[in-house]
Parts: structure tokens; sequence; C-alpha cells
């Protein structure tokens, strides 16, 4: 089921990519006809799906109820309040997902700041979590990798940061568990 909802995914990636350069009207009625596309494409393949295209986000669902949003520049709706997003994160994609009456949360963006200090302020603001893992890594060429994975009895944190001489990039994951 869900291979068959990536597939789906990619497709709207991709006609998204196309019809939102488009203006006003035109782009309207434009994704109206790429969500009517992939949703016949998908009932084509035994599932059914529902499409929207909404400024610039995906969102599906199927007849099961499982939902996948994607392609978001705001923290996804229903993200958990345990988790702050720091304010310094640009949101590049967000995305949510809801399978077995399990959600998953994710933003991922880049940092105004070092990597280290993105990852010391997530260590304080969820030092009331288990620590499952922690570490950094540091590359041949400078670049570090910091990950904390951090978990409560409702939810699964992890962190990804990395940063090199130009960027510090960031992803924040939260799965219910």
């Amino acid at each position: 089921m869900m291979k068959k909802i990536l597939v789906v995914i990619a497709v709207v990636v991709i006609s998204a990519a196309l019809v939102f350069p488009l203006g006003g009207c035109a782009q309207n009625i434009a994704a109206k006809m790429v969500e009517k596309a992939v949703e016949g494409a998908a009932a084509k393949s035994g599932e059914s799906v529902d499409i929207n295209l909404d400024n610039g986000e995906v969102k599906m669902t199927d007849k099961s109820g499982n939902e996948v949003s994607l392609g978001g520049t705001t923290v996804p709706a229903g993200w958990p309040s345990i988790v702050p997003v720091n304010d310094k994160i640009k949101i590049a994609f967000s995305g949510s997902s809801k399978t077995d009456g399990k959600a998953n949360w994710n933003v991922s963006g880049t940092y105004t700041g070092t990597g280290q200090e993105l990852y010391d302020w997530y260590k304080g603001k969820l030092s009331g979590m288990n620590t499952d893992s922690d570490s950094v890594f540091t590359g041949d060429g400078g670049e570090k990798t910091f990950s904390l994975q951090t978990s409560s009895d409702k939810y699964i944190v992890t962190l990804w940061v990395t940063e090199n001489e130009t960027e510090v990039a960031v992803i924040l994951n939260i799965s219910e568990k």
C-alpha cells in the first residue's frame, strides 16, 4: 500500500512542479486536472485516494483513512507542542502522515546559526524525554553531523543537523508510538 502511495506522491510532486508556475485561475484549473488524473491513475491500480493540491502542498488520503501531506513550508497541522520548532529554522519542506492510526510529522530546512548551537538548543528543550541516541560526527572535510533521538511514553523525536562551510541543514521528525 505505502509503495503505491509513494509512487502516487512522486507523480503528484512532478505534476505540481508543472502546475504551480501558472498564475491565478489557470493554476486552479490545472491543479484540479492534476488531482483528478492522479486519483484516476491510483484507481486503475486498485487504490482509492483523494489528492488535494493547495498552496504548493500535496495532501493524499486513502480509503482506510491513512494520510500523507507533503510540501508545506510551515509546521504541519497537529505538530505536538511537546517539541518546539526553533524560530531560526527556515522550513523548506514539511509533511505529515497517518498510517494505522499513528501520526508522523516532519520539517526540514536550514538554520541561521551553528549546528552545535541548534543541537544544544534541542538537547535542552527535549531534556525531559529519554535520550535513546546522541552523537556528533566530524567528517574529513570538516562537515559535522549531529543526531539526537529522544522518546517519551507517546512520541519518538529524531533530530539530524548537518553543517558545512555554507549552511546548516536540519531534519526534525516526530512519530507516535
